[in-house]
C-alpha cells in the first residue's frame, strides 16, 4: 500500500491536550518517519494522529540536576547540534549526526525512535549505554524508567496506549569515556557496539542491531570477557547478514571498542 489510509489530524495546543487526545486509535505523531511508513504498508490504521510538533513542553533541551533532559519531540538533528549535548554528551551528539539519512535526522525524533522500538536503532543502543531514562506521562500521572526497561522486544515497548514519552534524561558523568562503533550497508546499522568506562572503574558494552533489543554486558572480573560476548548474544539473521556473519562483525567491533578505550583482557 503506497497511499495513506484516511485519518483525522488532531493538533493539541499543549501537553495536557495531547495526553487527553491519546487512545488506542489516536496515535502520537511527531516526525512520522516510522509511523507513516507503517501506515502506508497497511500495518497501522489509526482513526487519528495526535500532532505533537506544536507542543512546546516536548520540544526543549535543558540541564536538570546533572542530567541533559531532551524533550520527546526533539529531532535527531536538533539534539546533535544543541550546545548542551555537544559539550556534555559528545558521544550522543556524534551518534545522532549519523542516524539514518539527512531527512530522517531533520524530522525524526528521539522519542519516536524509542517508542517504535526498531531493533536496529542507533538511538536505543547509545542511550542504554549512557544510562538514560525516559518519562512516560498520561492523564493519570507519570512514571520514569531506564530506556532498557522501556523496550520489551522488536517493535514493542511497555508504553500504554494512553501514555506519551515526554522526555529523555541522560546523566552527565565527569571523566566517563564512551565510544560507539557500528557497521552498516543500508540505512540502519547491521551491528552497533557502545563501550563505556566509568570513573569508578566499572566497564560495560551494549550490543545493538543484531537481536530483538540491545543487550548490555559488564566487562571485567565480575563480568564478561569481550571475546565471550559474541557467543552469548541473541542474533537474528536477515537481509543484512547471517547469524555467523553478524557474530564475526560483533567480534571485530568489540575489538575496536576495547582498543579505543585502552582495556586489557
Amino acid at each position: 500500500m503506497s497511499v495513506l489510509p484516511p485519518f483525522e489530524l488532531v493538533r493539541p495546543p499543549d501537553l495536557g491536550g495531547a495526553l487527553e487526545a491519546l487512545s488506542a486509535d489516536h496515535l502520537p505523531y511527531a516526525g512520522g518517519t516510522e509511523l507513516l511508513l507503517a501506515m502506508r504498508q497497511g500495518l497501522l490504521r489509526p482513526a487519528a494522529l495526535v500532532d505533537l510538533k506544536g507542543v512546546r513542553e516536548l520540544s526543549g533541551i535543558s540541564v536538570i540536576d546533572g542530567s541533559i533532559v531532551i524533550g520527546g519531540a526533539v529531532t535527531h538533528r536538533t539534539a546533535s547540534h544543541a550546545g548542551e549535548v555537544r559539550a556534555s554528551l559528545p558521544a550522543l551528539a556524534e551518534v545522532l549526526q549519523r542516524v539514518g539519512s539527512p531527512r530522517v535526522r531533520s524530522v525524526g525524533t528521539l522519542g519516536g525512535n524509542l517508542c517504535f522500538a526498531e531493533p536496529k536503532s542507533d538511538v536505543a543502543t547509545i542511550l542504554i549505554a549512557l544510562g538514560a531514562e525516559v518519562e512516560l506521562a498520561s492523564t493519570d500521572g507519570a512514571r520514569v524508567m531506564p530506556v532498557a526497561d522501556l523496550l520489551a522486544g522488536p517493535y514493542t515497548t511497555v508504553r500504554e496506549e494512553n501514555e506519551l514519552l515526554t522526555s529523555i534524561s541522560v546523566p552527565v558523568v565527569d571523566d566517563r569515556k564512551v565510544v560507539y562503533e557500528k557497521f552498516q550497508t543500508m540505512e540502519r546499522p547491521t551491528v552497533a557496539v557502545a563501550g563505556v568506562a566509568e570513573p569508578d572503574g566499572s566497564r560495560r558494552v551494549v550490543v545493538g542491531a543484531v537481536g530483538g533489543r540491545p543487550e548490555t554486558f559488564a566487562i571485567g572480573p565480575d563480568g564478561h570477557d569481550p571475546e565471550e560476548i559474541e557467543e552469548s548474544l541473541e542474533i537474528f539473521p536477515d537481509l543484512t547478514g547471517t547469524e555467523s556473519y553478524k557474530r564475526h562483525i560483533v567480534s571485530l567491533l568489540l575489538a575496536r571498542v576495547v582498543r579505543r578505550l585502552g582495556w586489557t583482557t
